[in-house]
């Protein structure tokens, strides 16, 4: 997880970095206006902060993190869109240019509950099919173009207007009848996630007691701040800031499933699995010390499967032989846990097995057949 950690500490201190250029940069422009008496842009200045923001955190998980998740790409692209809208909006001077900004904040928030849901069954390790990831695309795109049709109808806002505060722009709506679609496609995804978490629960009750309980944090957290933006109306979307922690929460959550889920999988000890209690190294044949692991070709000459092995996937797989964890290897050889397992899983697809005792066990049949 080293590498992991790395890149997630060099995340943070370009955030940090650009969130203290912004707000210095917003700092001496209050203070100018303040001088030359005009009203404080406070409203757009936020939200390009928000935005600036957003943006990094977009490039820094695709510039930084190598082994990337499209669920992950998306979700930070719809919380970059989301926040563009907003600032686009709070910087419109006429209705039309705000009710353009406004389909591009639904753009995003229409579509990030959907990667939401995706990343936590990734996390839950439950899968999304072909089917139901259409069907859910289907939803989100028909509640966009009926989120879309303020200014074109009545039906989603009954009467909007545009009004300036703190310097930006603000839309003032009456809802119509289409808008109960929205919070109705919200609850949907939110009951969706809940069970998906629920449901994972059941299934690896003694695993994950503690992924499912901060998942939920989580998901109550968006409900939560959702609702408080309902019932009491702010200037300022606060939503823009708890999408931007919920993406880098996800994101730490998805490294503390894959050590609920992945750090025990391996056997403790190869000998153990295959020959229960017998660890005599005439039998097993095959658990080798440091110094006397043969020749990668010489393992090729009795198992010519091998020789499909990538050089860093020979590596993985020479430390196999001598019983090192994934651990180990990854310290070995200076990478993440998480690209040993790609390397390992690559290895056992590779040579046809299903386990590192496998390949034990193959190793000393087609030794002996020699």
């Amino acid at each position: 997880m080293k590498n992991t950690e790395n890149r997630m500490a060099k995340l943070s201190l370009i955030t940090a970095a650009a969130v203290l250029v912004l707000s210095s940069s917003f700092a001496v422009s209050a203070q100018t206006q303040t001088a030359a008496g005009k009203q404080l842009a406070v409203l757009p200045v936020a939200y390009m902060i928000t935005t600036a923001i957003s943006f990094f955190f977009l490039i820094g998980y695709c510039a930084l993190v190598k082994n990337r998740k499209y669920p992950f790409v998306l979700l930070f692209a719809s919380v970059f869109v989301v926040n563009v809208g907003y600032a686009f909006l709070a910087l419109s001077k006429t209705l039309p240019e705000a009710l353009l900004a406004n389909r591009i904040s639904y753009l995003g928030a229409v579509f990030l509950p959907l990667f939401m849901l995706l990343i936590i069954m990734e996390e839950c390790k439950i899968k999304c099919t072909k089917l139901i990831y259409a069907v859910l695309i289907s939803i989100s795109v028909t509640v966009f173009f009926i989120a879309a049709t303020p200014g074109y109808g009545t039906l989603y806002y009954k009467d909007v207007t545009l009004i300036f505060v703190n310097g930006g722009a603000k839309l003032v709506k009456t809802y119509g009848p289409l808008h109960k679609v929205y919070y109705i496609y919200l609850a949907l995804y939110f009951v969706l996630m809940i069970a998906v978490i629920m449901m994972s629960y059941i299934r690896n009750r003694h695993k994950s007691p503690k992924l499912v309980i901060n998942l939920l944090i989580l998901v109550l957290g968006n409900i939560m701040v959702w609702l408080i933006e309902q019932l009491i109306r702010f200037d300022f979307e606060f939503l823009a800031i708890s999408y931007i922690v919920t993406e880098m929460y996800l994101l730490s959550l998805y490294n503390m499933a894959d050590d609920f889920y992945h750090s025990e999988n391996e056997p403790p000890h190869p000998a153990e699995e295959v020959y229960g209690a017998e660890t005599d190294r005439d039998v097993f044949g095959f658990i080798y010390d440091q110094d006397d692991v043969p020749e990668i070709k010489d393992i090729i000459r009795i198992w010519p499967a091998v020789a499909q092995l990538t050089t860093r996937e020979t590596e993985v797989f020479c430390r196999m032989l001598m019983n090192r964890k994934r651990r180990e290897i990854a310290d070995d050889l200076c990478v993440s846990e998480n690209t040993i397992k790609k390397h390992t899983s690559n290895i056992f697809t590779k040579l046809g097995v299903s386990s590192r005792a496998e390949i034990i066990r193959m190793l000393s049949v087609k030794n002996r057949q020699i």
